[in-house]
């Protein structure tokens, strides 16, 4: 089932068992003097209600903020599948695939892997690669010209992805809610058609032109994406043991939910519960009221139209209505201050073959000690520079005497018939030859 057998279903049981156990016997004190465990902080999606309960507020708040806004938008949910030869590809079986027809389907790089080095190596895939292909496919789509122009016009776009395995193989597929200004649905739909060509998904289902991966004729929008999205979770409180689907997450380190950018980041979120737990309120506040946030500063503060105000600062909250304070606590977390090294300069007197060198600079970039050399190679010297160097080492006493450096000027000189002589080496130069000249 979804591509595991029971010794994975096992090895994912105790693994998962064993995480938890860390987790409920490892304690901190507060700042406040309480003493909880990192499982009662914890905002994990496999030990932790508290990650499914943030993201329903969530998926809650964009609808509302979609059925507030002055623009209409329009409710699509999508369902991306893969073309059927990638199964293929899960036994190394590449037959298939055609490099003319199939190039663009597949990634080269660093952010989703080199798989089409792997399918020239005649390399298996793993579920993982598939998940990599899916949402480089997903990616092209999103940064199409039309896709793009939403943004570029002044318009937000609004997605709850959810990703799920097929319970045969456990080939991923994506389910996708998207919220776009209704203006531009068209557009979206042909950009769909063009990116996303797998036979299941342009599969007519209806006589109103919907399709099997693009339909819009949705009632309740939260309501159609919750029903996948129960499916991943695992019930916390009352399911000790992992079935094969949380399994199948677990064992391919995919992400069963992912949301478009909010208008309050997660992390402003999650610190700022203690005050405040809504997210719609917050958002609202930033459309509103006022606010600002730099997570550098380990600072927020939120204002509403009322003058109910939101503050944390460095470990310390703050709610202030008006100018009254209403409620502190925490403590203030020492300031770490970041120096900056100063330079080192020094002058380097061993001369390499063929190379002049200036002087030797080191400098601290980013915490590390970079060397920087600057070299002037003796071809590019003019020769009023050059004759110099050669006569300034003609004038030095014997200890002071270097015959590799002194050896290099005048081969140079030589060649550049400004000076007679043979071009000599260092095994047979011949010391006389500079009483000579």
């Amino acid at each position: 089932m979804y591509g595991l057998n029971e010794t994975d279903l096992k090895f994912m049981q105790v693994k998962h068992s064993v995480q938890r156990k860390f987790l409920k016997n490892s304690f901190f004190q507060t700042q406040n003097g309480e003493l909880k465990s990192l499982l009662d902080v914890s905002f994990h999606a496999n030990h932790s209600s508290r990650y499914y309960a943030e993201l329903i507020n969530k998926i809650n708040t964009i609808n509302e903020i979609i059925m507030s806004d002055t623009i209409e938008y329009q409710n699509i949910f999508l369902t991306i599948t893969l073309d059927g030869f990638f199964r293929d590809f899960l036994v190394g079986n590449f037959e298939r695939y055609c490099p003319v027809k199939h190039f663009s389907l597949i990634p080269n790089n660093e952010r989703f892997g080199y798989l089409r080095d792997k399918i020239y190596n005649k390399e298996m895939f793993t579920i993982k690669d598939l998940y990599n292909v899916l949402n480089f496919q997903y990616n092209r789509f999103q940064k199409s010209n039309k896709y793009m122009k939403i943004k570029k016009d002044g318009y937000k776009i609004h997605y709850v992805k959810v990703c799920e395995p097929h319970k045969k193989d456990g080939v991923p597929h994506f389910h996708i809610m998207l919220y776009i200004p209704k203006i531009f649905f068209n557009d979206i739909f042909d950009m769909y058609k063009k990116y996303f060509t797998a036979p299941q998904n342009l599969k007519k289902i209806d006589t109103k032109g919907q399709l099997q991966g693009f339909q819009w004729d949705i009632k309740s929008a939260p309501a159609y994406i919750l029903k996948y999205m129960y499916k991943s979770f695992l019930d916390v409180k009352n399911q000790k043991k992992l079935d094969y689907l949380q399994s199948w997450y677990l064992k391919n380190r995919i992400l069963r939910i992912v949301t478009s950018h909010s208008l309050i980041p997660a992390w402003v979120y999650r610190r700022i519960m203690p005050l405040e737990r809504d997210w719609h309120y917050l958002t609202d506040i930033r459309k509103t009221g006022i606010c600002e946030w730099s997570q550098l500063n380990n600072y927020f503060k939120f204002e509403d139209e009322k003058g109910r105000i939101l503050e944390y600062e460095n470990g310390v909250f703050r709610l202030f209505f008006k100018d009254r304070i209403l409620k502190e606590f925490g403590k203030e977390k020492e300031k770490f201050v970041i120096r900056k090294p100063t330079k080192l300069r020094y002058k380097k007197k061993y001369i390499e073959p063929n190379v002049y060198i200036e002087d030797k600079i080191y400098s601290f970039t980013s915490g590390r000690l970079i060397e920087v050399i600057k070299v002037i190679p003796v071809n590019k010297l003019s020769h009023l520079v050059l004759f110099q160097k050669y006569n300034e080492m003609n004038n030095l006493n014997f200890d002071d005497f270097d015959i590799n450096k002194y050896l290099v000027y005048q081969n140079e000189l030589i060649k550049r018939k400004i000076i007679k002589g043979n071009i000599q080496r260092i095994s047979n130069f011949n010391i006389r030859f500079r009483d000579e000249n």
